[in-house]
């Protein structure tokens, strides 16, 4: 490269004094630190403004701030009215359009009371989530409160993202953690009203706690996050395996493991979910209308058609497949030129990549905002183990 530039303006350029003291200086490692710090900086903070002034108002919005009403408004046709009346305070009419009459599912819940209500069995098992926008209702309102749960998350991951650089004196990875979260689906679901941000910034603790040997701490947020969404048991559950087959101390999660299924079923049974097969028609299969009463008898056939709808659209639509094979690969060459040191990253990396699988496996939705825990989770492991240097050597 240096040859080709020899006979180029370029290559005068970098020549002169000027050129090189610019280079020295450019290519140093406190400033390259310093710039990939504020790089990541910046663009948390820029996709934190963008979901703050321009929320994406999506069906889980009004799903949620109807469950959040429920403790004070028990009838249909009251909890539909004012949930309504707060989404439709807030929202524009090509937004309002989008959530009532978009799709024929839509325009059914917006038209049915009795049908819209059937749905919150799915969604009262969030009991964290759903508990912090009651909280934070005084304050913000309940439509205002759920797009601060996707924000104030979404800053507090990245700022455990860059504690986690800085600490492993890993700041340069940042310039390529950032385009790799971004593509995981960061900033739309920092725009997005779901769980997910707040399912990620406590997973991304439990993992920093994990890899800094505080098994404990990382227990009691593990614990934590399975009432924020019940299915990141399968993140505690690869969790175990990694500790027992790469043998560190497996006591702590094997009790975090049973803790939280005990937890899911108390939650389950108290919120009326549907169960695990119901649930599963409705997103992989067909949606239904109501909720009520649903109880399909299991088929092969439905089965198979939700598993192979959720690989072609994973393939087609999402980007997780890839980056989990971008990682993996990642992983096996960090491993080959001896960057993976110490046992706990390399369990950290299986575990993540198995729970990735094992997510799919569980319930074969094809969105990126499912795997972004293990995605994400993989990308700061690696970074930190990798450590990669732009400076001139």
């Amino acid at each position: 490269m240096q040859g080709a530039q020899q006979g180029t303006l370029i290559g005068w350029a970098l020549r002169t004094g000027l050129g090189e003291t610019v280079v020295r200086t450019a290519s140093r490692r406190g400033l390259l630190d310093r710039l990939a710090a504020l790089f990541m900086v910046l663009s948390v903070a820029a996709i934190a403004a963008y979901a703050t002034f321009k929320p994406d108002y999506n069906w889980d919005m009004v799903a949620y701030v109807a469950t959040a009403l429920e403790n004070r408004v028990q009838d249909a046709q009251e909890l539909h009215r004012e949930t309504w009346a707060q989404i439709d305070a807030g929202s524009s009419p090509e937004q309002q359009f989008k959530l009532k009459q978009s799709n024929p599912y839509n325009l059914n819940q917006w038209e049915n009371p009795a049908d819209f209500q059937s749905q919150l069995s799915m969604y009262r098992v969030k009991v964290a989530y759903v508990w912090l926008l009651r909280a934070l209702e005084p304050v913000a309102g309940l439509v205002n409160a759920s797009i601060l749960l996707s924000v104030l998350p979404s800053i507090g991951f990245g700022l455990i993202g860059l504690w986690w650089l800085w600490r492993e004196n890993a700041l340069q990875a940042a310039f390529i953690l950032v385009p790799m979260l971004l593509i995981a689906d960061y900033s739309r679901m920092t725009t997005a009203v779901t769980p997910d941000m707040l399912l990620a910034l406590v997973s991304a603790a439990a993992l920093y706690c994990l890899w800094r040997g505080r098994d404990g701490l990382a227990g009691v947020l593990l614990f934590a996050s399975v009432f924020v969404r019940p299915d990141n048991i399968i993140l505690i559950f690869a969790l175990l395996i990694a500790a027992v087959l790469f043998s560190w101390r497996w006591l702590p999660m094997a009790v975090t493991f049973v803790a939280s299924m005990i937890a899911i079923s108390v939650v389950s049974k108290y919120g009326e979910h549907p169960g695990w097969w119901a649930h599963f028609y409705f997103s992989c299969v067909q949606i239904q209308n109501s909720m009520a009463n649903f109880h399909p008898d299991f088929s092969l056939v439905a089965f198979a058609k939700g598993y192979a709808r959720g690989v072609v659209v994973s393939l087609q639509n999402n980007d997780w497949p890839a980056l989990l094979a971008l990682m993996t690969a990642a992983w096996a060459l960090l491993n080959k030129y001896g960057r993976m040191q110490g046992g706990r990253a390399n369990a950290l990396a299986f575990a993540l990549a198995i729970g990735t699988l094992g997510k799919f496996a569980s319930f074969p939705l094809p969105d990126d905002r499912f795997y972004f825990v293990f995605i994400s989770g993989m990308a700061l492991v690696l970074a930190a183990a990798w450590k990669p240097r732009f400076e001139a050597r």
